[in-house]
């Protein structure tokens, strides 16, 4: 909380410590007024993409391939470049997280902190004037319960056009509790060289709590060398790649850096393989294979879980920040020179601690006994 002062609370909250940032434009060659000024107007985040869009005199189509596209939720701000008392095009803005919620229209702000497993429609609400009081300090909530009343339906509406239901009660449930569609990011996936990065909860879900095999298919050549697959960051991650003829694996484990090398690659067509397997303990047993063969393991290394890998994954290049940073002070993003065919990924059963497992099973206990 410290760190937000003097906004309230902090990430995971709808005070204003939690969604409260500043925002610094820097546009040498623009025509802002006042340079070094501030606009004290309320504007969101979804703004930004309009307002990019409007300063660069771009149109947004508003169909694709013959089908609408969505609309933005967000205004341009661009008149606030040039007129530093232009009002808000952003009058007003619901926020959910974790069952914290809150509304702001025109100065106002009404919002409540979530308790965990209390009932939502049990959270008292709290009004703020934020022109007057931008710290939210003076609760005016009793004061004005008209208010209160047309801000808080104002919010269901919001929240029921924009998908915000089923509302998280703070115990991570729906977090488990997925749609039955997902069960299709646990299938086995082919990612072709140029695909761009397979997006982070996506990709998590081939690897995460679970055994899982990547079939890499290329044609090395003399000489040939680069990154492979890479799943993560600084953060935690892997990539296998090829330096000096031979394959290796570097596993960053949440900042610990593990690296192992396997044989020389034979020139041809080759299938380069890295294995994982569950253990005991949130645990993995790495493996590097070459056409069948293991050539080099690192055993019992901690399972990326939680928010690791926060990137996606790459193939044939490790793109943003690298898994292994001294991979990345040597070669850069470092992609393939060969031809690099495909990259499979063949997820394995989940272990038996996955949370989606121990839902099924807690589940499964509760229907016996009633």
């Amino acid at each position: 909380m410290a760190s937000n002062t003097p906004f309230r609370l902090y990430k995971g909250t709808t005070h204003a410590g939690g969604v409260r940032v500043p925002f610094v434009l820097s546009w040498p060659a623009g025509p802002i007024e006042g340079r070094g000024g501030t606009r004290t107007r309320y504007q969101y985040v979804t703004d930004v993409l309009p307002t990019l869009l409007d300063l660069a005199g771009i149109s947004r189509p508003d169909r694709h391939r013959g089908e609408p596209v969505a609309s933005l939720d967000g205004r341009t701000f661009a008149d606030a470049l040039g007129d530093p008392a232009a009002p808000s095009t952003h009058p007003e803005q619901y926020a959910e997280m974790t069952g914290n919620r809150a509304f702001y229209r025109d100065g106002w702000k009404l919002v409540t902190l979530h308790r965990p497993g209390r009932p939502h429609d049990e959270d008292p609400w709290e009004l703020y004037d934020l022109r007057a009081d931008p710290t939210e300090t003076r609760d005016l909530a009793a004061e004005r319960p008209d208010l209160v009343e047309e801000l808080a339906a104002a919010w269901e509406r919001a929240a029921g056009e924009n998908q915000v239901f089923p509302l998280d009660d703070g115990t991570g449930y729906l977090w488990t509790a997925r749609p039955p569609s997902e069960a299709a990011f646990a299938e086995p996936v082919v990612l072709l060289p140029g695909t761009p990065t397979l997006e982070r909860y996506r990709a998590a879900q081939l690897v995460a709590f679970r055994d899982f095999r990547v079939d890499i298919r290329l044609t090395h050549g003399p000489g040939d060398q680069g990154v492979l697959v890479a799943h993560g960051d600084q953060g935690g991650g892997y990539c296998l790649y090829i330096e000096d003829g031979r394959v290796r694996l570097a596993y960053n484990e949440y900042g610990v850096l593990w690296e192992v090398a396997g044989e020389f690659v034979r020139p041809g067509a080759r299938v380069v393989s890295l294995t994982a397997q569950a253990l005991p303990g949130y645990r993995w047993d790495l493996a590097i294979e070459q056409d069948g063969v293991r050539t080099a393991r690192l055993d019992s290394v901690q399972m990326l879980i939680g928010l690791a890998p926060m990137e996606g994954i790459d193939v044939g290049i490790d793109r943003r920040s690298p898994v292994s940073w001294s991979v990345y002070e040597r070669h850069g993003a470092f992609p393939y020179g060969g031809d690099l065919i495909s990259v499979t990924y063949l997820p394995g059963e989940p272990a038996g601690y996955d949370p989606k497992e121990v839902l099924t099973a807690l589940r499964a206990a509760a229907e016996a006994y009633d």
